[in-house]
């Protein structure tokens, strides 16, 4: 059995930064659902269920991505983490921007 390489530094910068930009995707999810749930519950209309969904989305899609980069050390760990970059783009494009 072929031990598991373990990651390479050269592309520690990408993952370092797709790292950061996927805690804050998931801290986003979860203010997302804070809010929500405190509109609910005073009746205001709060960020919707679209937003809430597609951040919690997101937030799995960005978590699974930096795991993927994390552990590998051929050409998945800078696809994974360009994807966690594009996805966190999409997500604040989206929601946040447009």
């Amino acid at each position: 059995m072929e031990a598991a390489k373990r990651p390479s530094r050269t592309y520690g910068f990408l993952r370092a930064v797709s790292g950061v930009l996927a805690v804050g995707v998931v801290l986003l999810a979860l203010g997302n659902i804070g809010v929500q749930f405190y509109a609910n519950s005073r009746d205001l209309p709060g960020p919707g269920t679209l937003s809430v969904v597609a951040h919690v989305v997101a937030a799995l899609l960005v978590v699974a991505g930096q795991i993927v980069a994390d552990r590998y050390a051929d050409w998945k760990a800078p696809v994974a983490s360009l994807a966690v970059l594009a996805v966190t783009g999409a997500t604040l494009w989206t929601f946040w921007w447009a």
